[in-house]
């Protein structure tokens, strides 16, 4: 009994210390990021994210999709020099209100019978800018209806219209030779439980 309560509480030491990071999707975030996804569905859409970085979680205000991207079934990119010149709007017109740009989002869809899901790609990851918050919106043909809820791995799925929906987020603390990431725990309070009611 000794050796398995000491093993027990190794484990549990072990997952306190590798606790992912937080993002805190407001509804009107999480509004955006679902029906931008959902509305390119078989193509990808991309977007930026503005809110408050803090040093163990991301409170995320808005979502919002370049209009300009370009998007196809695997892929969704944006000109850079479009970024900047958001980035710079964005820190004039937040200013005082302690907004600022802290990731990106974007959409991974189902290809033929292959299902989108949120484990970001090696496209991805070379695009990654160490230190920012990323998500993914990966859109799938639903089967049965969900209650909206966050699983075990930190992902928030649930299921809208036709579509069964999951979101997940990765950072990238700097840039290395591989480029790996930690996952992201993404919550929305105001969606949790949420269910369709049935016609």
């Amino acid at each position: 009994m000794t050796s398995r309560s000491s093993k027990k509480k190794k484990r549990i030491k072990k997952e306190e210390t590798e606790k992912s990071l937080i993002a805190y999707l407001s509804f009107p975030a999480f509004l955006t990021i679902v029906s931008s996804s959902v509305e390119v569905f078989r193509k990808e859409t991309i977007g930026y994210l503005v809110g408050v970085k803090a040093e163990d979680k991301f409170m995320v205000e808005y979502a919002i999709p370049y209009q300009t991207a370009e998007s196809g079934y695997v892929h969704a990119t944006v000109d850079m020099d479009r970024v900047s010149r958001i980035n710079e709007i964005l820190s004039k017109v937040s200013l005082g209100q302690g907004l600022e740009f802290v990731g990106d989002f974007h959409s991974h869809t189902m290809f033929g019978k292959s299902p989108a899901t949120v484990v970001p790609s090696n496209t991805d990851l070379k695009s990654t800018i160490p230190g920012e918050l990323n998500i993914i919106c990966a859109v799938n043909m639903k089967k049965r209806a969900v209650r909206w809820y966050e699983s075990e791995r930190g992902i928030l799925t649930g299921t809208i219209g036709e579509y069964r929906i999951e979101i997940g987020g990765y950072y990238v603390k700097e840039a290395t030779i591989g480029r790996q990431y930690e996952r992201i725990t993404i919550k929305c309070p105001a969606v949790t439980g949420i269910v369709e009611e049935k016609e």
